[in-house]
């Protein structure tokens, strides 16, 4: 069954809608995750994420803060940026307070500059059937849903 099959059948009223879009990410990170590590074969897509993450996250680059920005542990990261240390583009340098700071090396430079036309054109072909309009809509309507899903961490936090 393909997912188009999924909105059709879904497609009838509210509650049928919003479970055809929860579960639709869900797919949607699986397809660009797979499509992604077919494109870049060194690293995987939530290694070139913690990368990306890194390079736009404010000082300091700290496991936490980049945990926090990208919705992991700060353990999941850490195991990340170890994986990336290996490979050599990042480099761990210890903190005051026991923190771990994530530094970029110039093979991560070097690796994002090759990368950036293929991620140019992957962005463009996912993004093809947008209009101006509707890709600001989309950008609405995604903060919009991290604002619902704040509500849903807090809901899991107070049910604890």
């Amino acid at each position: 069954m393909k997912m188009e099959t999924i909105f059709e059948q879904y497609d009838c009223d509210t509650e049928h809608r919003v479970q055809a879009i929860f579960s639709s990410i869900f797919v949607l990170q699986n397809r660009m995750q797979t499509a992604g590590e077919k494109l870049q074969t060194q690293i995987s897509m939530k290694q070139w994420l913690l990368l990306a993450m890194t390079a736009c996250c404010p000082e300091p680059h700290t496991l936490t803060n980049i945990g926090n920005l990208m919705g992991c542990s700060r353990q999941n990261i850490k195991k990340l940026a170890l994986s990336l240390e290996k490979k050599g583009f990042v480099r761990l340098l210890s903190g005051g307070n026991n923190s771990v700071h994530i530094d970029l090396t110039d093979k991560a430079g070097q690796y994002t500059k090759e990368m950036g036309e293929r991620h140019l054109q992957s962005l463009k072909l996912l993004f093809s059937d947008f209009n101006e309009e509707e890709i600001k809509l989309l950008f609405r309507f995604y903060a919009k849903l991290f604002a619902g899903m704040k509500r849903v961490e807090q809901y899991a936090e107070e049910s604890d």
